[in-house]
This record gives structure tokens, C-alpha cells and sequence, in this order.
């Protein structure tokens, strides 16, 4: 019932009509993960607050758990207009890429699968229900509105449910500073490619409102890697819209909501390699994002009930019509809803100890169609308002000896309406043995549903399994003169079992993988002078699947990437950041059946700089791959070479 008034009556909504009905629901709509703020204003003596590996309060300086975050300076820094370039610095996190902008890009955290990890923006579940196994594009994902991103490494399916096996990357959006503000940004350069960005805001006391607004074009390149004799460029349109609201009636009550529209247009080619090209194959995206939040303080604070709806809505349409190239034909359409509800209870008697209990509802729906027709005849298939509910509850506790030993422990249920009752937990101790140095580790046990699609289409099977892992890691931190130094190491292991992999004997899909993914993590952080850092971040993964005993595809053994910041004076700001990849393998789909080939190792340099001209006026400019390196991140598909952008913005 939630379901059916969700999508008949949010869906017809105008992309106007979404933002008002955002400022509605912030005062009608229950919900709400309370957002945070760094404790101080300098980046370098900040100490983070964590919203995403606990429901509980939690610090990078306290958690147990392994935490990466991508500050707004850092993005700025960057120059930074995706989620998939502004996590690519964090240690044990690999994105690749099929073909160009707008093409597919599937996150990789420390080895483990792209549906492993579970994508959030402001707690809302992004994850698509009518792909294949449940992953999300991060390609469409704009920061035009985003304060920070949160990655948390390891199994969070204690906090999360299904889908968190691999880890958590939740996307916080910005809150508004006190009065008006407004920014907009402008920019050109290779490829074609245009982008403009909108910010508006509004702060005070009790209410406040954030909105942005990007719109990209980009001519592209060929999807089909142009060195295999492809040369028609695809291109990509993006627009996206995003909003944050919050409303604070009387003291110790407060609403939230997070609403995003984006709507993209993907020019695709048939396949990689040669004879990819396809000049009229385009890819129709729209995805609606939108939770409300209602939380309250009671007994001095130590009591906090919260309650929250959230609303997932994807749309794809997939349409390629015959063509001088090929008289092949494909018409389909994916559609994919979550509707998300829960309340949870926080408990904070004394400062050494805290708890809380909640529960979840959520049912997922997908449909789909598909159609083709060319060579091999005629194909259909129709997955028809297939839906599944998973019902949850969830504790966690949090307690502390003295500020210095910190226990973190939480367990899960979750009963899904198909294959039944899955029961998770998580601990994650830290010691503080001085102000400089951390010891920290983790265990906890994950779980992954079978998606709809992988149950109910044509080459499903609606016996298949639950995925399930566990997965540890133990590591250090230490800060140096007065927290100018600072470097951490850690070990990680992951066992997944029941991987769910398609046969091709069978052409249907069967629990008949497991896999193993370990290794190591180095980062480091250097503030050479007030005006130059310096960052390093490595990642060793090995993975093997334990049924054949080769290292899962896409993965590269070795990354490490080194961020330089440094600013001459008050006006010029500059990075230079240098990415290294090792080789991975990858499938070669010329031939039947597919090779396994080795997809060489490479390494990327880019440059951004920007110049305060005055007050509320800055001009920028980068150079992504300055010394044009050709490279595959995807066996038969294209990257983009050199290229150089610049623009101006203006903040009143």
C-alpha cells in the first residue's frame, strides 16, 4: 500500500513540483539521521564526527570501524563534479568504467563485488532493484549539493542489511550556513563538454535550505574503444537537481528531508572491442531519490526516538533501432522501486555508554522489458511487478573505559519475504593507547539477498541462496608533531560463500561461487607547511575464486595514489594527484567462449588550480590525464585522453 501511493503519486511530479514537495515533506514526513559537522574549521586539527558506520555517535578518532572521508575541501581541491573521480583517492576503493561519461562505472571496495557495496546519499538506499544484482551507476552521481563522502570498509550489513557486504559510501549532503548564499559555476573545455552549476541556500535558527542544481553536456568519445577502428563519439547529458531541508519547531525537535532528481541521456555502443560502434543505441536514465526524517531529544538529551520513510525510484529505458551498421533492434525498459521505513530508539545514559533498538520495513519492486531482434531471431522477455519485503530489527551498544578503550557491538535480523530469516553482527573495538596512537579492528558477518531479477527473469532461479561473508581487519593510527604527521595501516580479509554466478552450460544462475579477497592498506597524510600536504594512499588486494582459483576479474592487484596541495599564496590554490594501477584481468567477449586477458597496468596525473580574482569571483582550470596515457579499465572499451577544462564561479 505505502508502495502503490509512492509511485502514483511522486512520480507525477514535475522536477518543480519535486522541490516544494520536499519543503512539504520536511514537516510531515517522519524521519531522520541527524547530519553532523567537523569540531573544527582547519582541516588538519579536525576530528570528524561518523554518521555512517554507527547509529550511534561515533568519531575517527574513536571508531573501531575502518573509516575514509572525502571532506568538501577536498572536492574543491580536486575539482571534483562526480562521486566516482572523488572516491577513487580513497584507500581500497577501485572504480572502473565502461566506455566514456555516462558509462556504466561499478565500485569495488577491497576486492569484493560492485553489488557488495551499498550506496547512500544522506541514508537513502540508491541501489537499483531492477538491475541484475542490485548495483548502482555512480557514473549519473553530481556533488553540486554534497558536503562530504563517507566510505566504510568491511562488512555493514549489521547496520545496513542486505546489499552492505563489501562496505557503505553514504554522501552527506551540505547544510546551510546562516542567511542567503548563492553560487554559480560555469565551465568549458575538451570534448565538447559544457557544465554548469547552481547553489542556493538559505540558514537560520530553525529552518534551513540547501539546493543544487548541474547540468553537463559532453560530446565524449566512442564507448567502443576508438584503437579498435571505432570513431563515433558518444555523448552524455546529465541534469540533476538536489535539495536538503531542515525544520526545527521548538527546541530538541527536528525534521529533515533529502530529495534528488537526476535525468540523464547516454549515447552507447552494441559491445566493446571492434565492431562496437553503433550510432543510434541511446541509454534514457531518471532516478528520484527522497527521504524524510523526524527526530526529538528527551530527559536532557538521553533519550532520542527518530523515525524515517524513504522513497527509491529508478527508470531506464534502453532503445536501439536498426542503422546502417547493424539491422539489429533492441526496445526495453527497467523500472525499479524501494519504499524504506523505520524508527529507532537512542539511549545515552552516561557518557561511557549508549545504545539503541530500531526497526525496518522494506519492500522492493521491479519490472522490466526487453526486446530484440537480429541475427540469432527474435527475443523477449517480461518481468512483470515482481516484489519482495524484508522486515528488520536491529541493537547496537557503545561503551568506553576511561576515553580510552572503545567497544562498539550491534546485531541484526532480517526476515525476507523469499528466502527467509538472516542474522548478522558486528564488533569493533579501539584503544587510544595515547593522544597520537590508535590500535583498531573489526569483525562482523554480511549477507546479500538474491535480487529480483536474479529470482524471477528468464535465466534466474528462484531457488538461489543468500550471499554471505565475513570479513576482519585490525589496523593502526598514529599522529606525529602535533598532528601534522599522521599515517595508518591496516589488514583486512574477506570469505564470501554462495556467490551467485551465471552457468553458462545451463544459461541459468547458481550458488556456486566462493571467493576470498585480502590484503593491506597504507595511507598517509603529511602537512609540510601551512601552505603545502601531502597525501599517500596504497592498497594490496589479492582475490581468488576458490572454485577455480584465479584472481576475480577487474581488480588490480596494486593501486596507490599520491595528492599534492599546496597554495603559493592567499589567491592561488593548486593539485597535482598521481594515480598508479597495477594490471587486472578482464573477460575478452570477441570470442566464444570469452578469453581471459590481462589488462595492463598505468598510471594517471592530474592537475587543478583555481585563482581567487576577488571576494565572491574564482577562475579555475584542470588538466585530467596530463600526459595522455592510453589505457583500458574495461576489456574493449574507451578512456578518455588528455583533456582540459576551465571555468569561472561566483558566490554572493
Amino acid at each position: 500500500m505505502i508502495y502503490q501511493f509512492m509511485r502514483h503519486t511522486i512520480m507525477r511530479h514535475t522536477i518543480v513540483s519535486i522541490i516544494i514537495a520536499g519543503a512539504v515533506g520536511t514537516m510531515i514526513v517522519p524521519v531522520a539521521v541527524c547530519q553532523t559537522e567537523l569540531e573544527s574549521s582547519d582541516d588538519r586539527e579536525a576530528t570528524h564526527i561518523i554518521i555512517t558506520g554507527t547509529r550511534l555517535q561515533s568519531t575517527t578518532e574513536t571508531t573501531g570501524s575502518s573509516v575514509s572521508v572525502v571532506s568538501e575541501q577536498d572536492i574543491k581541491d580536486g575539482q571534483y563534479q562526480n562521486a566516482m573521480d572523488a572516491i577513487q583517492q580513497v584507500p581500497g576503493v577501485d572504480v572502473v568504467q565502461s566506455g566514456g561519461p555516462g558509462g556504466n562505472a561499478s565500485v569495488f571496495l577491497r576486492g569484493a563485488n560492485s553489488e557488495h557495496t551499498l550506496i547512500l546519499l544522506d541514508g537513502i538506499e540508491l541501489n537499483n532493484p531492477a538491475t541484475t544484482n542490485r548495483s548502482f551507476n555512480v557514473a549519473n552521481l553530481t556533488l553540486e549539493n554534497i558536503e562530504r563522502i563517507e566510505v566504510i570498509q568491511g562488512p555493514q550489513s549489521t547496520i545496513y542489511g542486505s546489499d552492505a557486504m563489501g562496505g557503505v559510501i553514504n554522501l552527506i549532503s551540505k547544510k546551510a550556513q546562516e542567511g542567503v548564499r548563492t553560487s554559480v559555476s560555469s565551465q568549458a573545455g575538451s570534448y565538447n563538454s559544457y557544465t554548469q552549476v547552481g547553489n542556493v541556500s538559505y540558514g537560520s535558527e530553525k529552518f534551513d535550505a540547501s539546493t543544487g542544481i548541474t547540468r553537463q553536456d559532453v560530446g565524449s568519445i566512442s564507448s567502443a574503444n576508438a584503437s579498435d577502428g571505432n570513431s563515433e563519439h558518444d555523448g552524455y547529458e546529465n541534469t540533476s537537481i538536489s535539495n536538503r531541508l531542515r525544520y526545527s519547531p521548538i527546541r530538541d525537535v527536528e525534521a529533515t528531508s533529502t530529495t534528488r532528481y537526476t535525468r540523464t541521456h547516454t549515447s552507447l555502443d552494441n559491445s566493446g572491442g571492434v565492431g562496437g560502434d553503433d550510432p543510434n543505441r541511446i541509454l534514457r536514465n531518471t532516478e528520484f531519490f527522497t527521504r524524510g526524517d523526524l527526530s526529538a531529544n528527551f530527559l536532557e538529551k538521553t533519550l532520542t526516538p527518530a523515525a524515517y520513510i524513504s522513497y527509491t525510484r529508478h527508470s531506464l529505458a534502453d532503445n536501439n533501432e536498426a542503422d546502417q551498421v547493424s539491422s539489429d533492434t533492441i526496445h526495453s525498459s527497467f523500472g525499479g522501486d524501494i519504499v524504506t521505513v523505520g524508527s529507532r530508539g537512542t539511549w545515552t545514559p552516561a557518557e561511557y555508554f549508549s545504545s539503541v533498538v530500531g526497526w525496518e520495513t522494506q519492500e522492493e519492486r521491479a519490472d522490466s522489458y526487453y526486446s530484440s531482434d537480429g541475427a540469432y531471431g527474435p527475443f523477449e522477455e517480461n518481468l512483470y511487478g515482481q516484489d519482495a519485503r524484508t522486515n528488520s530489527v536491529y541493537f547496537e551498544t557503545q561503551t568506553n573505559y576511561n576515553k580510552k578503550l572503545y567497544f562498539d557491538a550491534g546485531v541484526r535480523h532480517d526476515n525476507h519475504s523469499i528466502f527467509g530469516g538472516a542474522t548478522t553482527f558486528k564488533i569493533a573495538p579501539s584503544l587510544l593507547i595515547n593522544p597520537g596512537t590508535k590500535l583498531r579492528g573489526s569483525v562482523g558477518t554480511g549477507f546479500k539477498a538474491p535480487s529480483l531479477v536474479q529470482l524471477y527473469s528468464s535465466f534466474g532461479n528462484s531457488n538461489l541462496d543468500a550471499e554471505r561473508s565475513v570479513g576482519w581487519d585490525v589496523g593502526i593510527d598514529q599522529q606525529l608533531i602535533n598532528n601534522r604527521l599522521a599515517g595508518s595501516v591496516t589488514f583486512f580479509r574477506n570469505h564470501f560463500d554462495n556467490l551467485i554466478t551465471f552457468n553458462p552450460s545451463t544459461f541459468v544462475l547458481e550458488n556456486i561461487t566462493n571467493s576470498q579477497t585480502q590484503g593491506f592498506e597504507i595511507a598517509s597524510t603529511a602537512d609540510v607547511s601551512e601552505r603545502l600536504s601531502v597525501r599517500l594512499a596504497y592498497t594490496y588486494t589479492d582475490t581468488k575464486n576458490e572454485d577455480t582459483g584465479e584472481s576475480l576479474l577487474r581488480r588490480p592487484r596494486n593501486k596507490n595514489s599520491l595528492t599534492v596541495v599546496y597554495q603559493p599564496t592567499s589567491r592561488w590554490r593548486s593539485q597535482l594527484q598521481w594515480r598508479v594501477y597495477s594490471s587486472r584481468f578482464d573477460n575478452d567477449f570477441s570470442s566464444y567462449p570469452p578469453q581471459r586477458v590481462s589488462l595492463g597496468g598505468y598510471g594517471l596525473v592530474d592537475l587543478a588550480l583555481s585563482y581567487q580574482l576577488t571576494g565572491s569571483v574564482e577562475l579555475f582550470a584542470r588538466v585530467d590525464n596530463l600526459f595522455d596515457k592510453e589505457y583500458q579499465e574495461v576489456q574493449g572499451y574507451g578512456t578518455l585522453g588528455a583533456a582540459g577544462y576551465g571555468g569561472i564561479k561566483v558566490t554572493l
